[in-house]
Parts: structure tokens; C-alpha cells; sequence
């Protein structure tokens, strides 16, 4: 995408909902978010009440939730390029999973991955997309999927990417599921979570479904602004050194 082309796409965004910008401060990096204003007005909307009907689907994408922060603040404190780069790969790619208003995969992309943003809903694609754009990430370092976790992209990727996506326990098998496809033999996901109770029998699902599995402790603020704490789990397959 050029200039021009973000534009246009923040005009369509524009033209669709009703919008404001979100100005953050993340680990001393700004990240902006466009979004909409008002996030439960989607559960009034045409389209969302075909897909809830369809598939029980709830618009939570245009909700920039603590834990996408977290793991974003956490990309971009960690030593290094996180993870370890493949040797010889100028820009690494990973992809964000269920990635909204996109501020964790922005966060990737600042480190210099290419990030490819999924997400169920199109419209969250299309945020994502000009989000990042908007924050200065050049158009070749990006990529863009409407993805089903039950019908994952054909690709795979050396880090794999997802913010607050453990909240119902249905969705951990689809969620292995799709990792197990889009993961690298040695490659790593990364899955931060602001320590819901459905999140509790994730470690044990990850496992019986081939992964090693360690968390690690995370921090951040919650919708009052208050201190969270969060969990990052990250995942390798079993028996790979």
C-alpha cells in the first residue's frame, strides 16, 4: 500500500464507522489506533448479527484490550529481535492471530518482522491494516488474511503472534489447531492472556496437543487503569531443540 492507498482505506473505515484515535505509549514508543467509537454499536449491525447467527460471533475487535499491550510492551523491550531471527533472514515473518485494532503485530513490526495480520472479521483486517500504516510501517512489511482458525493460511511461519484470544474454552483446540498448521518446526508462539480463569486449562490443552509450554509472568494496566497482571504463554513443539 502507498500513501495514497491508506488513505483511501482510512477514508473507507471513515465512511463506515463513526471513528476516533487512540494515541498510546508503549514501552516509550507511540503507537496511534484508528478506531471505532463506539464499540457496541456492532452488535447493532447487519453484518455482525449474520455472523453471531452463523457462527455465536461477538465483535470484540475494535477493543484494544490490556493484554495486547502487555505482550506489545513486551516485543518491544526485549533484547534482541524476539524472537531469534532464522540465521540469514533479513526480515523475518510471523503473523498475528485474532489481531483487531492490530497494536501487538504493529509492535512486531517495529522490531523489523513482516507481520501478516488474520482475523475472523474482514473490518478488523482493514483497522489493522491502516493502523499500521498509520505508524509509519512500510507497505512491503506487511501482509493481510481473512482467517478461519479452522481453515489456517498455507504458510508457515517462524513466530506466531495472539493477544486475549484464550476467553472461552472452546476456542483452545481451534487455536492449537491453527498453530499446529502455521508454525515452523522450530519456531515459537506467543500467547498473552490477562490471566482469565478460561485460560487456566490452556497449558495442559497445549501440551496434549504436542507443545512445550512456558509462562511467563507479564504487567500492565487494566480498563481503569489500573495495575493487571497477564501471563504470556509461550509455545515450541515438543521434542524439537
Amino acid at each position: 500500500m502507498t500513501d495514497n492507498a491508506e488513505q483511501k482505506l482510512g477514508h473507507k473505515l471513515v465512511s463506515r464507522f463513526k471513528t476516533r484515535i487512540h494515541i498510546l505509549e508503549v514501552a516509550g514508543t507511540q503507537i496511534q489506533l484508528l478506531a471505532p467509537a463506539d464499540p457496541d454499536a456492532l452488535l447493532d449491525d447487519p453484518i455482525v448479527e449474520q455472523r453471531y447467527q452463523a457462527d455465536n460471533y461477538l465483535p470484540y475487535w475494535p477493543i484494544i484490550w490490556p493484554s495486547s499491550l502487555m505482550l506489545a510492551e513486551r516485543i518491544l523491550t526485549e533484547e534482541g529481535s524476539p524472537p531469534m531471527a532464522p540465521a540469514g533472514v533479513a526480515m523475518p515473518r510471523a503473523i498475528e492471530l485474532g489481531c483487531g485494532l492490530g497494536a501487538t503485530g504493529i509492535a512486531a513490526a517495529k522490531r523489523g518482522w513482516h507481520v501478516t495480520f488474520t482475523d475472523y472479521d474482514p473490518e478488523a483486517i482493514e483497522f489493522a491494516a491502516h493502523n499500521a500504516l498509520r505508524n509509519g510501517i512500510p507497505a512491503g512489511q506487511i501482509a493481510t488474511s481473512h482467517m478461519d482458525w479452522r481453515t489456517p493460511v498455507a504458510e508457515k511461519f517462524p513466530w506466531v503472534i495472539a493477544s486475549d484470544v484464550l476467553y472461552e474454552r472452546r476456542l483452545h483446540a481451534l487455536l492449537l489447531h491453527a498453530i499446529d498448521a502455521l508454525l515452523t518446526t522450530k519456531g515459537v508462539a506467543w500467547i498473552s492472556d490477562p490471566q482469565r480463569s478460561s485460560a487456566e486449562d490452556f497449558p495442559l490443552a497445549a501440551l496434549e496437543a504436542g507443545f512445550k509450554v512456558v509462562s511467563m509472568n507479564l504487567m500492565g494496566k487494566n480498563f481503569a487503569d489500573q495495575p493487571q497482571a497477564g501471563t504470556l504463554y509461550v509455545l515450541t513443539r515438543a521434542g524439537i531443540k
